[in-house]
């Protein structure tokens, strides 16, 4: 089993749009990496994220807008040989994300982001009071470098 390398554009955003959940990555103020999962959309070459309007994340982006995003497909257990050890892989698909973020203000914008967001995990459409848009922070992730990989896969004979 090997590691294969996607530079498709078409295939990494079916792998992002196929995810429910991605790990975001910023640098820490205490020198580690500091990690968490988030709900995303993703939408015209753009990762869409929102949080609350406070906490570490959010001082961490003010010190350094930097974040690694990552998406990876729930995988599937193969093997070359069943009594080998090491032929054991995980058949998955992963793409990494490196870019900037910036906050969006503007109260209409911030409203088609969200409806934007929600549609990725579901159908419908969406109302928001004033104060729930006032008081979330919508993310937008300007990508400027986006690498992806398949795991798992058989070797050509």
């Amino acid at each position: 089993m090997k590691t294969v390398k996607i530079s498709n554009l078409n295939e990494m955003e079916d792998i992002i749009c196929s995810c429910k959940v991605c790990i975001a990555g910023l640098n820490g103020d205490d020198g580690f990496p500091y990690l968490f999962p988030m709900n995303f959309a993703y939408a015209d070459g753009k990762i869409i994220l929102h949080s609350a309007p406070e906490g570490r994340h959010l001082s961490l982006l003010t010190n350094d807008n930097r974040i690694t995003v990552t998406f990876c497909t729930d995988g599937e257990l193969v093997y070359q040989h069943k009594q080998v050890a090491c032929s054991y892989r995980m058949n998955a698909k992963s793409v990494i994300c490196k870019g900037k973020v910036s906050f969006v203000e503007d109260i209409e914008t911030k409203e088609k982001l969200l409806n934007t967001f929600m549609t990725h995990y579901v159908e419908g459409h969406f109302k928001y009071s004033l104060p729930a848009l006032k008081n979330i922070k919508v993310w937008v992730v300007n990508i400027e470098e986006m690498t992806a990989r398949a795991f798992g896969q058989p070797h050509k004979i």
